[in-house]
């Protein structure tokens, strides 16, 4: 059971937020546009952008999928956790971590869709997508926020750098730990099923 003083702070938490995670949306959103319109403009570019998959899919390919499970969630919390963290840098991190991931999937689904169709596409992304997607956006937004209130110190305007930065390591390790594992089991187990269906019917 979560105690009242709990939620009230989660709910405040994500009330602060509310601005970054508008903008976290905006800049991924495009840079999932991008990714898609730069594969029908400039295929071999976009190819050379996502080309680190295929090494990696080469290397998932020898391991049980438990292994597979335990990458992911690493691979994962390490990503999410380098928006957190190193958004004390200016916020600069967590923006090139989001426009990143858009790139990519919005390179990979102009590059699915031909072959494979929007069926397939969805049921690869939403099943676990539906929780790492807000998760990746939740921890661009934490990082933004932690890197406003370093902007403001340089500026000289009153600014609580510490506890922004405290609160915000608190609700990735209590929250979204957990929730990128969730993710990655059902990436790894649950995912693949859904696709394999789908590509049958």
């Amino acid at each position: 059971m979560f105690s009242i003083e709990r939620t009230d702070n989660l709910r405040a938490f994500l009330t602060d937020l509310k601005p970054y995670i508008v903008i976290s949306t905006i800049v991924f959103t495009l840079s999932i546009a991008v990714g898609y319109i730069a594969y029908g403009i400039y295929p071999e570019y976009a190819m050379q952008s996502v080309s680190g998959l295929e090494e990696l899919v080469q290397m998932l390919e020898g391991l049980s999928p438990l292994e597979i499970m335990l990458l992911i969630f690493i691979n994962n919390t390490i990503a999410m956790f380098i928006s957190v963290l190193f958004g004390i840098v200016l916020g600069i991190v967590p923006l090139l971590v989001l426009v990143l991931n858009g790139f990519i999937i919005g390179t990979i689904v102009r590059l699915l869709l031909v072959d494979n169709g929007l069926p397939f596409i969805i049921a690869g992304l939403i099943p676990h997508g539906i929780i790492e997607i807000p998760l990746l956006l939740l921890s661009a937004s934490i990082g933004m926020r932690i890197g406003h209130e370093v902007l403001r110190a340089l500026a000289g305007k009153p600014s609580d750098i510490k506890n922004v930065f405290i609160n915000g390591m608190k609700f990735f390790f209590y929250w979204m730990i957990p929730l990128i594992f969730v993710a990655a089991l059902i990436e790894t187990f649950i995912t693949p099923v859904i696709m394999y269906l789908v590509a049958g019917a």
